[in-house]
């Protein structure tokens, strides 16, 4: 026998199993309020742990961390989060997961092809964050996002001493305003040897997730390295090599999934903003769907540069999209003459992966309109071209 209080209800939680094994929780709680007896139950499906199996070491991964699952379909949406539990029982390459999920991930090599889905680690000890308010507010494109999308960013310029960066997680970084992302290298010029430096800049197993405007940019740049770093469910292109001069950087073993439209240039929108977002239009000209309709995991605008090991996970259309501009666009107009991208042999593209993709895996093209808007032309500056020059399929291994 027991007793309670007003202000202090007994609870009593217990878990059962049914005879398939099915775990479920029965929660009671009894108080007193205003001289009456009240008692209320519940029953809870319990989720069983799982464990997973990774190609890699990951004894570094701890109980506590978060990761990503990258989908396996066609749906980048399959992709799902994790909490990482406690697993005594598991090897050095396994982890156990709070839960089970949802959708089927793929964990085979079929018929020479390897359809294993990537998992990324998004918990980091350095964590670079932004206060956000609970909604969009003022002229943040509040009519295509119902949240804030105004976060912080982390802008690198030219004439550094050195700039190392690793093992940071940014989450709610970035913004829907020009020049404002996560990690920006800003007209730094050369970075490594070339530029004197005798350590070369890197980024280092960062992970940027759930932020607002790209991943990494690297603009006006040469001879950056980027490695072993995760962008998850960003707005626009991810890995994005703006304005088509920049030239010997290096991406590898980076994954992107769950990347999404934006509102900068037109090659981020989808239909809707495809259409509303005509400030850069001439006249009263209504852009077109062939026009817009491309955010890129990686977006690369001159052949010469490095793409290993790499995989686009999961965009809105495109997993890596070369495009050779025909000549630089942005502040690097000038810098590069006319013809010279089309003309430069690629460089090192070796082992990426591309999957989960709404259009296409990998595409190579002449890119996009690098002139004003005219009468002649009214279409936006930098929106997308239609030539085209080679397709691969959604799912590819390249």
């Amino acid at each position: 026998m027991y007793s309670v209080t007003e202000d202090t209800p007994a609870t009593a939680d217990k878990v059962f199993t049914t005879n398939d094994g099915i775990e479920f929780k029965v929660s009671a709680a009894s108080w007193w309020a205003n001289g009456d007896k009240h008692l209320e139950m519940s029953v809870d499906a319990v989720a069983p742990d799982t464990v997973i199996s990774l190609t890699d070491d990951v004894t570094s991964w701890q109980p506590g961390d978060v990761i990503v699952l990258a989908s396996t379909d066609y749906n980048m949406e399959q992709a799902e989060e994790f909490q990482l539990v406690n697993c005594p029982e598991c090897s050095s390459n396994q982890v156990k997961i709070a839960g089970k999920p949802l959708y089927t991930h793929y964990g085979e090599i079929s018929g020479g092809v390897d359809m294993r889905g990537e998992v990324g680690l998004l918990t980091r000890n350095v964590v670079i964050t932004s206060e956000t308010e609970d909604g969009c507010y003022g002229n943040h494109f509040c009519q295509y996002f119902d949240y804030d999308t105004f976060g912080g960013h982390l802008m690198i310029l030219g004439g550094f001493t050195d700039v190392h960066l690793s093992g940071v997680e940014l989450t709610k970084m970035g913004q829907q305003v020009m020049g404002r992302y996560p990690v920006h290298f800003h007209m730094a010029g050369d970075v490594d040897e070339v530029g004197g430096y005798t350590r070369p800049a890197y980024l280092d197993g960062l992970s940027i997730h759930h932020c607002f405007s790209r991943c990494v940019t690297i603009h006006g740049t040469h001879g950056l390295l980027v490695k072993d770093t995760v962008g998850y469910d960003t707005l626009g292109h991810c890995y994005f090599l703006e304005d088509g001069v920049e030239q010997r950087n290096t991406l590898d073993h980076n994954l992107g999934l769950v990347t999404r439209p934006g509102a900068l240039l037109p090659t981020d929108r989808d239909a809707t903003m495809c259409r509303g977002i005509r400030t850069g239009v001439y006249g009263d000209y209504i852009p077109q769907n062939n026009e817009c309709l491309s955010v890129s995991t990686f977006w690369i605008a001159h052949p010469n540069n490095n793409l290993i090991n790499n995989a686009a996970a999961g965009s809105v259309h495109f997993g890596i999209w070369y495009l050779f501009h025909h000549e630089p666009t942005g502040i690097s107009q000038g810098a590069l003459p006319p013809g010279q991208a089309e003309h430069t042999p690629l460089g090192k593209f070796y082992n990426n992966r591309a999957h989960s993709n709404f259009n296409q895996g990998l595409r190579v093209d002449n890119g996009v309109k690098t002139t004003p808007a005219s009468a002649r032309n009214p279409a936006e500056f930098l929106s997308r071209s239609s030539g085209i020059k080679y397709v691969l399929h959604p799912y590819c291994s390249c």
